[in-house]
């Protein structure tokens, strides 16, 4: 398995209407292709997890609304692990594959933070993103998996070798 590690930033937004969309349309207008988004809820305010490229542009975005006092947005590593689902040809499966991936890892004692399925875009796969709390020594475990039926092609912008934890 090829463990793609991936810079997700996570952007906190107070609880009303049109932040998300907000953020979203800017990311959208500075042409940034946003390649995954999580929205939840923590401790009464927004969280949104973005992956998107260009990475550089992504970043820039991120500190200019935390310059205009969005936030705070904090830049972590996740790890990314590609499903073998292009552009919808596998529809349904991801969510088995990410079962099997988290079995994986709890058999290996690797306790999973958080994760979320991320679609097939642009002739990439659909991938599963996990942020895990020693990214570096899960990458080398996961590289030793073989999943079977979870497939790697290796192709994805924003490769990261750095630990910003949240």
């Amino acid at each position: 398995m090829n463990p793609l590690r991936l810079h997700e930033f996570s952007i906190y937004l107070d609880q009303r209407p049109g932040e998300l969309a907000g953020v979203l349309d800017l990311a959208t207008s500075r042409g940034i292709s946003v390649t995954a988004v999580s929205v939840s809820e923590h401790n009464g305010r927004g969280c949104v997890r973005l992956l998107g490229e260009p990475l550089e542009d992504l970043r820039a975005l991120c500190e200019s609304l935390t310059d205009s006092g969005v936030g705070p947005v904090v830049e972590s590593e996740v790890i990314g692990v590609e499903t073998g689902a292009v552009n919808g040809d596998d529809a349904g499966s991801e969510t088995a594959k990410m079962c099997e991936l988290a079995k994986a890892l709890a058999d290996a004692r690797i306790n999973v933070r958080y994760g979320y399925l991320a679609p097939a875009h642009n002739g990439h796969r659909a991938m599963c993103i996990i942020r895990v709390d020693e990214p570096d020594e899960v990458a080398k475990q996961l590289e030793q998996l073989d999943l079977g039926a979870v497939h790697q092609n290796g192709h994805h912008n924003g490769h990261s070798s750095g630990d910003d934890s949240a």
